[in-house]
């Protein structure tokens, strides 16, 4: 019995020894099989996720401007060199044309695009509201600037006493708007043009194409913005202000750019668009124009899928490349 009670314990004791070689390789088998399963589905969606035509996809499906359709696809058409890589917080430039637009003109918007404008303007719209402020400081921040730009002023004025929570019997928006055209021209004399507006002008006319300031702003407004930059404006062949009696609308309909593009005598489709907000972008693409988009990287507009709908959408027209366009 003690011989049996012996063998019986051995055999208990062999038994798991001798059978964890096979559970340990059939575990070791069993998680290998699981990685290569889930390396394989990483590998996969990778793949997917990480291609430039499903982001150019992602992109292109985003609502970022509402009723506007692209005409362009989104290949890449030519890399920036490095030299002409300028870093902006918002994101990269991107060329979205396969080959060179035809056009005949070009139509710049002035204020943020050719001019570099909207840091006096927020400084000079904050110092009209001031005195109306119950704490006597600024309300207007760079969010509620950002709705504005590319607008007439008459659409703006209420907004953005509303916004401040002014009420018309204290400021009216009309008085807003005198006060502020009254103190801008403190900051004309000092506003430079934006990075490469001169150069590209000067290369666009020596190409043969003709340019245009297409603005919101009032005609009185542009000629003293511009009477400090002499030499750009020499180079105009129009200036279309936002207050001849053609203009029904600002921007973001059409009628701006629509009414430069037929005093130039060009069709609105051989027309290429400068704007930094996503509002002159639609006005140009409703007047189915070409557009090339400079967002203010100061500004909650300047998020690159509010611009969904540009053909070039860059940091800085020193960016922008004559090879990109050819003569009709």
């Amino acid at each position: 019995q003690r011989q049996l009670l012996r063998r019986r314990r051995a055999n208990t004791m062999e038994t798991p020894l001798l059978r964890a070689p096979a559970a340990r390789s059939s575990s070791l088998a069993l998680v290998c099989l699981l990685a290569l399963v889930c390396a394989g589905l990483c590998w996969k969606s990778s793949q997917i996720l990480g291609s430039p035509v499903a982001s150019r996809q992602s992109m292109r499906a985003m609502p970022a401007c509402p009723s506007v359709q692209t005409r362009n696809t989104f290949k890449a058409f030519k890399p920036l060199s490095r030299s002409r890589q300028i870093a902006r917080s918002s994101s990269d430039s991107e060329i979205r044309i396969s080959t060179p637009v035809k056009i005949e003109a070009v139509l710049f918007d002035l204020d943020g695009t050719l001019l570099d404008f909207e840091g006096g303007s927020h400084d000079a719209l904050n110092k009209v509201l001031e005195p109306y402020n119950s704490t006597g400081k600024a309300q207007l921040t760079w969010e509620m600037h950002g709705t504005i730009v590319g607008r007439r002023a008459s659409e703006w004025s209420s907004e953005i006493l509303e916004q401040c929570g002014i009420s018309p019997d204290t400021l009216a928006p009309e008085k807003y708007v005198e006060m502020y055209l009254e103190k801008m021209p403190e900051y004309y004399p000092s506003m430079p043009l934006m990075p490469g507006a001169l150069d590209l002008v000067k290369n666009l006319k020596a190409a043969g194409y003709k340019v245009a300031v297409a603005s919101s702003s009032e005609r009185a407004s542009i000629e003293k913005k511009l009477k400090f930059h002499p030499e750009l404006l020499e180079l105009m062949d129009i200036v279309q202000p936002g207050d001849d009696p053609e203009i029904k609308a600002g921007k973001p309909a059409p009628d701006i750019f629509l009414a430069a593009a037929a005093k130039l005598g060009v069709k609105p489709e051989n027309c290429l668009v400068f704007e930094d907000s996503p509002f002159g972008l639609q006005g140009a693409k409703a007047g189915n124009m070409y557009c090339c988009s400079i967002p203010d990287s100061r500004m909650p507009i300047a998020d690159p899928m509010r611009f969904g709908a540009s053909d070039f959408l860059l940091n800085s027209m020193e960016e922008f490349s004559m090879e990109y366009i050819a003569k009709v």
